[in-house]
């Protein structure tokens, strides 16, 4: 008599093997994701790191974000490190055509255009944009990690001008290093 079909052994043998698999599988497909999210705030906050050591380069000081610990959003227009690393006129800005650089190039230098920096987009909650914090001699970058279900709201990824790849703080708010 021929046999068609499988026996129940035989299915449950593929399913076992499935199973196991599937566990193999989705944990490193997850772990997979988060490093693609903090490899792309590295590379972000990396590309903003080398503007910021530009402008320093040339006008003598980082962008100022105003008082000590005033966080800014890095990628909205009319905050004053948007506006210093794209090269839009305010007087209040050293980066201006009146001004002169340490090397003697007329202001109005575009260090990052402003497509970029509005592209930049924290890849774990886009409504959470990467915030800048500046004195005359240090910065900071930092992306929170969080979404309404992953991670509290007070971790972070930052980078600084003293550390040359991503940290994760012990505090609820990073600091710049001398404020």
């Amino acid at each position: 008599m021929k046999r068609r079909g499988f026996t129940l052994i035989e299915l449950m043998v593929v399913i076992a093997i499935i199973i196991i698999l599937a566990a193999i599988a989705i944990p490193n497909y997850l772990t997979m994701t988060a490093r693609a999210k903090k490899s792309r705030v590295a590379s972000d906050f990396a590309a903003v790191a080398t503007a910021l050591e530009s402008f320093r380069t040339d006008w003598g000081q980082y962008p100022v974000s105003g008082a000590s610990q005033v966080y800014v959003s890095l990628t909205t227009a009319a905050t004053t490190v948007y506006d210093e690393l794209t090269g839009t006129e305010h007087a209040t800005n050293k980066n201006i055509a009146a001004n002169t650089t340490a090397a003697g190039d007329k202001g109005n230098i575009v260090y990052m255009t402003s497509n970029i920096l509005t592209s930049m987009k924290n890849p774990y909650n886009s409504a959470n944009v990467y915030k800048y914090s500046g004195s005359t001699n240090h910065w900071a970058l930092y992306a929170s990690e969080s979404t309404a279900t992953e991670k509290p709201a007070d971790t972070f990824l930052v980078r600084t001008d003293a550390t040359p790849t991503l940290a994760e703080p012990s505090g609820a708010t990073p600091s710049i290093a001398g404020t």
